[in-house]
């Protein structure tokens, strides 16, 4: 079928050079202990929170007249940057976005853990944050590299948008990202990781970035902390950032953490103290989509089994954990959408049981938007799994 390339023309008028933008300072405050765990935190002074925000509307191409960065925004490469994401996210927010908002409000009710966890989520915050607006925090897991705030006095600017736009290429047009695409513009061009495509999507969902924190976990299970303005150098460990932020409308804040982590079992077994910190946050609500049926596989059992005994609810689509695994028992299952099996890709990982339910079954519940792989309207697949009740009441989790 024929993709119409709605980012082609802007490939053209990205490339041309924003001007240099003055880079973000820091300041510090003692070591804190957060959840029995000391975590050596660097925060912002004052007067330069604000900047996080309008690092992020600056990058989303929105325009914020009480900005340091305001006298940037007449450059021409900027203003055409903007008109274009204006006309496409508007598009995109009006045929998948609300759609997903309208149908995630009357049938995911009950998913209300205060913490969304996302495995093999690359950047994707805009999915999860769409389906479940009120979480107060989400855990996003995946390869992807962290990255860095981009600093535009030091850095190729047309080749920080040009990144920007084939990272976001996919996702807007199919609902997912592309590992390898992902490769090639993530982590190997100006655009550095994964930090400016989250700062983009809270600034396009009209959120407030208050906070920005890199995130560390040492071999010793502490945690370091430093401003996304602060220090080159960050310990070793697992990396990942903690963005806080504020939507529209909402009586408190929400925490975004990203973490750069291998969720296969050998990764898993040799990190128990990061697991141990994920568990921390309690029961959660998973979230997973477009997950390259990785769960299918024996050597990415751990991650499998834990998203079964830590969530209340599941929501998922066919690439993610087979149907099997789901004990009746246990869980009450729903089903949206059609099963056509999966794209050529991944055609081993058909699951016969899953097309004898939307195949038999008479309450399967119509869909009215596309995920996943198969992301045009009406072809696309979600199962909601939520929690027994009774179980929940032996579950020493």
């Amino acid at each position: 079928m024929r993709k119409i390339n709605l980012f082609g023309l802007a490939t053209m008028l990205l490339l041309l050079a924003l001007g240099s933008v003055p880079a973000l300072s820091a300041g510090s405050e003692p070591i804190s202990e957060t959840d029995g765990r000391t975590v050596l935190k660097h925060d912002q002074t004052d007067e330069c929170i604000p900047a996080y925000n309008d690092f992020a509307l600056f990058i989303a191409g929105l325009s914020n007249p009480a900005s340091a960065l305001a006298a940037y925004e007449d450059k021409p490469a900027w203003v055409r940057h903007a008109k274009f994401f204006d006309h496409n996210w508007e598009s995109f927010t009006r045929g998948r976005l609300a759609p997903m908002r309208e149908w995630a409000a009357k049938e995911l009710g009950s998913a209300t853990s205060a913490t969304v966890f996302y495995p093999f989520s690359g950047p994707d915050f805009i999915n999860v944050f769409t389906l479940f607006p009120h979480a107060k925090t989400y855990l996003l897991v995946a390869l992807e590299p962290v990255g860095k705030m981009p600093d535009f006095s030091a850095l190729n600017e047309q080749n920080f948008f040009a990144s920007l736009q084939r990272s976001l290429y996919d996702l807007l047009q199919l609902d997912f990202f592309k590992t390898n695409q992902m490769r090639s513009s993530i982590g190997r061009t100006e655009l550095r990781g994964t930090l400016p495509v989250l700062m983009f999507f809270l600034a396009r969902e009209q959120a407030r970035v208050l906070d920005v924190q890199y995130w560390v976990m040492n071999p010793d299970g502490t945690i370091a902390e430093f401003p996304a303005a602060g220090p080159e150098d960050c310990p070793a460990g697992i990396p990942g950032v903690r963005i806080v932020f504020a939507s529209p409308g909402s009586a408190e804040n929400q925490t975004l953490y990203y973490f750069q982590f291998n969720l296969r079992n050998d990764s898993f077994e040799r990190n128990q103290h990061f697991v141990s910190f994920l568990k921390s946050f309690g029961p959660v609500a998973t979230f997973a989509k477009a997950a390259s049926y990785l769960m299918h596989k024996p050597h990415f059992s751990d991650i499998r089994q834990f998203i079964l005994d830590q969530s209340l609810a599941v929501l998922q689509g066919d690439s993610a954990i087979p149907l099997k695994h789901f004990d009746p028992s246990v869980w009450n299952l729903r089903f949206y959408g059609t099963y056509a099996g999966p794209i050529p890709l991944f055609r081993n990982c058909y699951q016969a049981d899953m097309a004898t339910i939307y195949k038999g079954r008479q309450d399967i519940q119509p869909l009215p938007f596309g995920i996943g792989y198969r992301h045009r309207a009406r072809t696309s697949n979600l199962m909601f799994a939520a929690k027994k009740v009774k179980v929940l009441a032996r579950d020493p989790n």
